[in-house]
């Protein structure tokens, strides 16, 4: 019998299998994506495919560098407040990457983040949701939030209160200033910074590393040191009321005539 393969390739994204890995690289801009119900359940779809093949043990997400820059968020937050963007749309995207997020942390797959160029601060910090992040020596976190007096998505407090403390949590998540690659590996908050040009082969050989461990002591280990985010999910709840408040509150109103 043929050995199932898991390979796809549609608008949203390609994913590519070696052996005991999926290299899933996104295509499109995830504010886009995730705002549609369609392409949204069609990641998640596969995903969950991924999750019931025993064959399959580390999967890389590979976010394109041309997609996740601040100039896209300041256009969200400008249609919102134009009234050019549908309430509904915005609650979409939210949870959505709640969604993906949880999909991941619940997930007994080995998940390798690989990201670079410039971004935004919620697709950075929700890369913790992954086992193991590696990132280009070009990246640059940005937080365009405070600018717009929005707070960040992404569960960005959730994890960095755990991974720095509560002080250097806030410090990062009201500064405006950009983060760049060996900053956040000094602050631990990235396993590996690599040449742009080998963003790629570094995560395949990463990915490599953890598929040859047993899929028991894999799944396993990646249980007990996800138990103590068992509270995220009620947190990205919380986090999309403050959001919501926020954007009601900047929303013009309609003008009585």
């Amino acid at each position: 019998m043929a050995t199932q393969r898991y390979e796809e390739d549609n608008e949203m994204f390609e994913a590519k299998q070696y052996e005991g890995i999926v290299f899933i690289s996104l295509k499109e801009v995830p504010l886009l994506w995730m705002s549609s119900l369609e392409k949204k359940e069609e990641l998640l779809c596969y995903l969950d495919r991924i999750e019931c093949a025993p064959a399959i043990k580390a999967l890389v997400l590979h976010e394109p560098n041309r997609s996740l820059s601040q100039d896209r968020y300041f256009e969200l937050h400008d249609w919102w407040t134009k009234s050019k963007i549908d309430p509904d749309a915005v609650q979409r995207i939210c949870r959505a990457l709640d969604q993906f997020m949880l999909r991941i942390v619940d997930s007994d797959k080995f998940y390798i983040s690989a990201q670079s160029g410039k971004v935004v601060l919620p697709f950075f910090t929700s890369s913790f949701a992954c086992d193991y992040r590696i990132v280009a020596d070009n990246l640059v976190v940005q937080n365009p939030a405070p600018k717009v007096g929005l707070i960040p998505k992404g569960a960005g407090a959730f994890f960095l209160t755990r991974m720095l403390g509560p002080a250097k949590a806030e410090e990062i998540l009201l500064s405006s200033e950009d983060i760049k690659a060996y900053e956040l590996l000094r602050l631990k908050l990235v396993n590996k910074v690599v040449p742009f040009n080998k963003l790629r082969s570094s995560a395949l050989e990463t990915a490599r590393k953890f598929s040859g461990k047993s899929g028991t002591s894999l799944a396993g280990v990646k249980r007990l040191v996800n138990h103590s985010l068992k509270d995220l999910k009620d947190y990205l709840g919380f986090e999309n009321e403050q959001l919501t408040q926020i954007l009601n509150v900047m929303k013009p109103k309609n003008k009585p005539v």
